[in-house]
C-alpha cells in the first residue's frame, strides 16, 4: 500500500488563557496575545480547506520551541524572535500524528451566545451584532458516571461466580471419575459391527481462478473477481484508495494523504469434474465372536473407501448390566461369553483396567 499526497491544510490551536481558537500557522494568540505553549496540541478545524501545492513540503521541518521563553519559532531560525536566545537546543514539536479524515464540506453553523444569529462555527465574530465566537469558556469534565464502574464490578462479578462454578464442575466430575468400584462380572452377550465406505466416481461443480482448473474439467462460466493487491501499478489493475487523512507537520500545518493499493483482477470459473464421492456404505452385523467384513460387489466407477468397526460387550455384575467397548478386534476376542472379568467402575459408570477374573 502506498501512501500519496493530496495537499495540505491549515490547522488551529486553543489558547488555555482565553480558550480563543487560533490558525496553526499564527504563533501567539489573536485574543490575549499569550505565545502558543509547547503543551498545546494542533487540532483540525471543523471547516478545512485543501492547499495544493503548498509551501509545507519545502519547510525545514516541525517548528521549535525556545528553550529560555517557550516561543514557537520555525525551525530553520537561528535566533529566537521572542528573546533573542540561540535556538541550538530548542525542543521541536511533536509531528506525525494522524489528526482524522479530511472534512471539506459544508460547516454547520451555531448561533451566537449573544444574539442568537447563526454563524459559521468559525467565524471569529457574529456577522450580526459583532461579538466574539472564538473564545469559548474552558470544557469542565463531566462528573464521574458512577455506571460504568459498576457495571464493572457486576461484569467482574458475574465472570468470578461463573468461573467459580466450572471450577466446582470441575472438581466433581474429577471426583466421581477418580472414585471407582472394583466389580467382578461375566460376560452376557456380544455385538459387532464392520462398514466398509463405498465411493464412486461422480460429476461435481466446483469454482477456482481459471489457471487452477483441473485438467480435463469442464469449464463454465467466469467471472472478473479480486485476485490480489499490491503497492504499485500493473496492467489492467485497478487503483483504490481510502479516505484521506491529515496528519501533523509540527508546523501548523497538516499534510493530507490517502493510502492506495492496485487490485488485480482475474478470472474465477465454475467447472465440473469427475471425483470420487462417498457413494453408499456396506455393513455386516453380528451378535457372535467372529466379526467379519461385508461383501463388496463394486462396478467399475466404483472403490473401496474408508473402513470403520465397532465393538461392544455387556457384561452383568452384582445385577447390573455394564457396556464395553473395546477398540480393537484382537481385544474383543478375548471376550467369549460366559467367561469372567474383573473392572473398575466409576460413579459416571464409565470401566477401566478389564482383567480376567483368576
Amino acid at each position: 500500500m502506498t501512501q500519496e499526497t493530496l495537499g495540505y491544510v491549515e490547522l488551529e490551536w486553543t489558547c488555555k488563557r482565553c480558550g480563543t481558537k487560533n490558525p496553526g500557522t499564527l504563533k501567539t494568540c489573536a485574543g490575549c496575545g499569550a505565545a502558543m505553549d509547547a503543551k498545546d496540541q494542533f487540532e483540525l478545524p471543523q471547516q478545512q480547506e485543501l492547499i495544493a501545492g503548498s509551501d509545507t513540503a519545502t519547510q525545514p521541518g516541525p517548528d521549535v520551541h525556545c528553550p529560555y521563553c517557550g516561543t514557537r519559532n520555525s525551525a530553520d531560525a537561528p535566533t529566537c524572535s521572542q528573546c533573542g536566545a540561540a535556538l541550538s537546543g530548542a525542543t521541536a514539536r511533536p509531528a506525525g500524528q494522524v489528526l482524522g479524515g479530511l472534512q471539506t464540506g459544508p460547516v454547520a453553523e451555531r448561533p451566537c451566545p449573544y444574539c442568537g444569529e447563526p454563524n459559521q462555527s468559525n467565524a471569529p465574530r457574529c456577522k450580526k451584532c459583532g461579538g466574539e465566537l472564538l473564545k469559548q469558556p474552558s470544557p469542565q469534565p463531566p462528573p464521574p458516571s458512577p455506571a460504568p464502574a459498576q457495571r464493572n464490578r457486576a461484569v467482574v462479578g458475574i465472570g468470578v461466580a461463573v468461573l467459580i462454578v466450572l471450577c466446582i464442575c470441575g472438581a466433581i466430575l474429577a471426583a466421581l471419575t477418580a472414585r471407582t468400584t472394583d466389580v467382578s462380572g461375566v460376560v452376557q452377550s456380544l455385538a459387532w459391527e464392520r462398514t466398509i465406505e463405498i465411493m464412486e466416481q461422480r460429476p461435481v461443480t466446483r469454482e477456482n481462478w481459471e489457471d487452477q482448473i483441473p485438467s480435463g474439467a469442464d469449464k463454465g462460466t467466469c467471472k472478473r473477481q479480486v485476485r490480489s493487491t499490491q503497492a504499485q501499478p500493473a496492467p489492467g489493475a485497478e487503483k483504490v484508495c481510502g479516505t484521506p487523512y491529515v496528519i501533523d507537520q509540527g508546523t501548523g500545518k497538516g499534510k493530507v494523504v490517502q493510502d492506495c493499493q492496485y487490485n488485480v483482477y482475474d478470472n474465477w470459473c465454475k467447472y465440473t469434474a469427475t471425483e470420487w464421492q462417498a457413494a453408499s456404505r456396506a455393513v455386516a452385523q453380528g451378535t457372535d465372536a467372529r466379526p467379519r467384513w461385508p461383501e463388496l460387489n463394486l462396478r467399475s466407477n466404483q472403490r473401496e473407501g474408508n473402513r470403520e468397526e465397532k465393538y461392544r460387550v455387556t457384561l452383568v455384575g452384582n445385577d447390573t448390566e455394564y457396556a464395553f467397548s473395546p477398540p480393537t478386534a484382537a481385544e474383543f476376542a478375548q471376550f467369549t461369553p460366559g467367561s469372567r472379568w474383573t473392572f473398575k467402575v466409576n460413579a459416571l459408570g464409565g470401566i477401566s483396567n478389564m482383567q480376567p477374573a483368576r
